[in-house]
């Protein structure tokens, strides 16, 4: 799947769901649970976004995700213990390309993931396609595929066509696995978009994340550049946080 080097400035939304579930289920690791998720859904096609805490203090994987009636992500990760280069938090995204009867597969569209690189109150959003070479990996199922039962797919063996046989994909990405991305506090943003094989625009799904600090409300946004770092091609964007 080729990179889209595609910003949408203004989101579309529709179906809109805060502290949701994921269909099917989580698939990926072992002890996630399917809680918490932010939702768009576009027909039958699904997308979720959540920011956890990733490192203790936390009762369980998946359980450490505390929403504030705006749907924000909050953290405090005081007492926590946390490796080095590694970020207190992940955030879980999930694909399913027909939520339906599974016969649309993850082929039919393409996929964008834009994450916050700026932990002030500004955003620089760097973004890559989430199941391509250029990933961090991904976890590949169905709608029959249960909790923690795919297998991942590292990056380096990224198979295209492989797509065709699939409509559910996931994975959890600590800010650690992204080269120069910030691991400590801030705030936030990340977004999750498809487009169909004409890359014309579908829809999206996104989260603000507050690590030891509190939400603060900012305007919109401008592009500044194109930027290459450590094999993933990103697009460089900045603007004010919502």
């Amino acid at each position: 799947m080729k990179l889209k080097l595609l910003l949408s400035i203004a989101f579309l939304f529709a179906g809109t769901a805060n502290a949701a579930l994921i269909t099917p289920d989580i698939i990926f690791g072992s002890g996630n649970t399917n809680r918490g998720f932010t939702v768009n859904t576009f027909g039958d096609l699904e997308l979720g976004l959540r920011a956890k805490r990733r490192y203790a203090p936390n009762d369980e994987i998946g359980v450490g995700i505390v929403q504030d009636g705006a749907g924000n992500y909050l953290f405090d990760s005081t007492g926590a213990s946390i490796p080095v280069n590694r970020s207190f938090w992940n955030f879980d995204w999930s694909i399913n390309s027909d939520t339906a009867d599974g016969t649309t597969a993850l082929s039919a569209y393409n996929f964008l993931l834009l994450v916050d690189y700026d932990p002030s109150s500004a955003q620089t959003l760097q973004q890559y396609d989430p199941l391509s070479p250029l990933s961090t990996g991904y976890y590949l199922g169905n709608n029959g595929t249960g909790n923690g039962a795919a297998l991942f797919t590292p990056a380096s063996s990224h198979v295209e066509a492989e797509l065709s046989n699939f409509n559910v994909a996931q994975n959890s990405v600590n800010m650690g696995f992204l080269t120069g991305a910030p691991i400590g506090a801030g705030q936030f943003y990340v977004e999750l978009q498809a487009f169909d094989a004409n890359n014309d625009f579908v829809g999206s799904t996104a989260i603000n994340v507050f690590v030891d600090t509190t939400p603060v409300p900012a305007p919109s946004a401008f592009v500044l550049s194109l930027a290459a770092f450590g094999g993933l091609l990103l697009m460089r964007v900045r603007r004010r946080k919502l």
